[in-house]
């Protein structure tokens, strides 16, 4: 079964606390116009998800990642968890438009029954491509021969 895993607010309080005071600040810092950037400074990046029969197969949407800044993980809790972390350039400059978004950016999803050791993870023209094959249902019967 595959399906997203959603932002638990008490899990996640501190970092929720942290992402909110970043809106925020991005916000006041919007010359003109600034609720209709909200929208896209809250988002995270977007992902389709594929079931194709023997595996399912994932894209992620991370123009201007290096692959350095991007970490794929899968744990105990068959919990896939992607993650890309673009650094604040440490330059000191007034920006005039800025829509370009820096920080951390995370999507996790909840994936059972896949080989682990068969997981291929690519990132090539912006876009991450993992496929996560399926574990076979074994055929337990046995067949006899008719006489």
């Amino acid at each position: 079964m595959f399906r997203s895993r959603p932002f638990r607010i008490r899990e996640n309080a501190e970092r929720g606390r942290e992402f909110l005071e970043k809106a925020m600040e991005f916000v006041a810092d919007q010359p003109c116009n600034p609720l209709g950037r909200v929208s896209g400074a809250l988002s995270s990046f977007r992902v389709d998800v594929m079931d194709v029969g023997s595996r399912y197969e994932v894209f992620a949407e991370l123009p201007g990642f290096r692959k350095d800044q991007i970490t794929v993980s899968y744990d105990a809790d068959c919990c896939l968890t992607i993650k890309a972390e673009r650094p604040d350039p440490e330059m000191e400059v007034r920006y005039l438009c800025r829509e370009r978004r820096v920080g951390s950016f995370e999507r996790s999803f909840e994936v059972d029954d896949i080989v682990e050791k068969d997981v291929t993870v690519a990132y090539e023209n912006g876009v991450l491509h993992i496929v996560l094959p399926k574990i076979r249902e074994e055929d337990n019967r046995t067949v006899f021969d008719i006489d």
